[in-house]
């Protein structure tokens, strides 16, 4: 009884931690498409040239209740160190505000303009609520001159950037903003693969535990030769 306990319960468990493992990400915002090559950007970081320090952001708005898993960004490395610090933050009087999870980049920018791509996983996995604005707000090291190139299918919208994350300003919504794709996990409507799973889970263990739990009450009877 204990072999097919055990056993159980280990099936069940690996089951369990392969749905909590698995995510069905969508898209929430998007300007790039497939075999996009990009042309002008902004500066973020330390600009050529002398220039001040400067973040940049991109704001959109979540469709539905979703928890954040991913953005890639169409930022190259110009000079300096290959670092860059990326944002994820809220919004508060049509502005960044309230970092809900940070991330930096150690050697991960190429120094094409043209291809270049960074893709970032969440860690946290923060919830995006409906209707609510957010946004993607980068800069590079603190001696790191990156470029952060816009779109290339003339998408506008709100966009902020400044030398502080507390003193971003907002830019003209007709500016031409740049280009990103922000993937996350509907948390509302249709339930999610893993909870599925779970629950599934659940019946095949009740399943397996009632059948070994039976068998052994079976096995276990007194023998009595004369009963047949």
């Amino acid at each position: 009884m204990e072999r097919k306990l055990t056993f159980a319960f280990l099936a069940v468990a690996f089951a369990l931690s392969s749905a909590t493992s698995g995510r069905a990400s969508t898209i929430i915002y998007s300007n790039i498409e497939p075999g996009d090559t990009f042309g002008p950007g902004v500066a973020i970081g330390l600009e050529p040239f002398g220039g001040p320090f400067n973040y940049a952001g991109v704001g959109f708005t979540a469709g539905a209740d979703y928890t954040f898993d991913s953005v890639e960004m169409a930022v190259s490395l110009f000079s300096g160190p290959n670092v860059l610090d990326v944002y994820l933050m809220g919004t508060a009087g049509g502005l960044p505000s309230g970092i809900l999870e940070s991330f930096a980049l150690n050697n991960e920018l190429t120094t094409d303009p043209a291809t270049g791509m960074v893709t970032i996983d969440s860690v946290d996995h923060p919830l995006l609520t409906d209707g609510m604005e957010y946004w993607i707000v980068a800069a590079g090291g603190p001696s790191t001159t990156a470029f952060w190139a816009q779109n290339v299918h003339g998408v506008t919208g709100p966009n902020v950037s400044g030398p502080t994350l507390t003193s971003l300003e907002r830019d003209s919504n007709s500016n031409v903003v740049m280009a990103m794709l922000v993937e996350g996990t509907v948390t509302t409507g249709t339930p999610e693969p893993g909870s599925w799973m779970l629950t599934a889970g659940a019946l095949l263990l009740g399943l397996v535990v009632r059948q070994t739990i039976g068998h052994t009450k079976t096995d276990n009877r007194p023998h009595n030769p004369g009963i047949k």
